[in-house]
């Protein structure tokens, strides 16, 4: 009886032409799941930490004195729910069910119910994008798309949309240029434009450094089509990363350089 079974099914190997898989395909299979899942993860801790960094960095957290005009043309409640990095959430979820779909698949990955695999998922990449906003690695990703890719503006509301209002008075962006001497500095928008502002009269917050490179906030008016009279600047840094405020300090310019303000 064994024997005709066995020759059974040696014929039937032999009719449809079956070769025997490679074990190193199995393997190669099974890797390239657990490697599907641990991308999507990280990608997921990415996502989930440049949306941190979106949200935490919005001015409705801190800094009222600065943004409490914009309050007053929209609720605040409205404000918070529109600072919400939905683009980045949908990144989340997109990777977090590329993180299940590639975990199920694994040699023993039906083991587990959806809603676990889901969790730990999300349980990783929170606890990665976490790690990553310790080097500000959100707050990274978030400057180089704002600044670089024009499509990202529709997506997302960012402080950075905020600080790029000068007839309300907001102007944010890098420092170009920086000239002690006029009192002057050249800053470039997040719309990639170029200001001189003049900052003779401005207040400047403790521990705000205007260098070429650093990113400022800056409130004044504006007086001509690329030219603005700074009143107050600040550092654009993370608000959790922020110290206790201190009263600001005046810049008043030397004697012989008072008559060097723009016009």
């Amino acid at each position: 009886m064994q024997k005709d079974r066995s020759k059974f099914i040696l014929d039937e190997i032999e009719k449809r032409h079956v070769e025997l898989i490679p074990r190193w395909r199995f393997l190669v299979k099974r890797l390239s799941f657990w490697l599907l899942a641990a991308i999507s993860v990280v990608t997921g801790g990415l996502a989930m930490a440049t949306a941190i960094y979106v949200f935490i960095d919005n001015d409705f957290i801190e800094d009222h004195s600065y943004i409490d005009r914009l309050f007053i043309e929209r609720p605040f409640v409205e404000d918070v729910i529109s600072s919400i990095p939905y683009v980045w959430l949908a990144a989340l979820a997109l990777f977090t069910l590329v993180a299940f779909f590639g975990f199920r698949h694994t040699k023993k990955g039906y083991r587990y119910s959806a809603p676990k695999v889901i969790a730990a998922s999300l349980f990783a990449s929170l606890l990665l994008s976490l790690c990553l906003n310790t080097v500000d690695i959100g707050g990274y990703i978030h400057r180089y798309l704002i600044e670089n890719v024009h499509v990202y503006h529709n997506l997302i509301n960012a402080n950075e949309q905020r600080w790029t209002n000068s007839q309300k008075g907001l102007l944010g962006g890098k420092v170009v240029t920086n000239d002690n001497v006029q009192h002057l500095i050249v800053l470039r928008d997040f719309s990639k434009g170029i200001w001189r502002v003049d900052i003779s009269k401005a207040e400047v917050r403790p521990k705000t450094q205007i260098a070429p490179g650093r990113y400022l906030k800056i409130t004044g008016i504006k007086t001509g089509r690329r030219t603005f009279q700074a009143l107050s600047i600040q550092s654009w840094e993370k608000k959790y990363h922020k110290r206790t405020p201190v009263q600001p300090t005046k810049i008043l310019p030397p004697k012989s350089t008072q008559g060097s303000d723009i016009q």
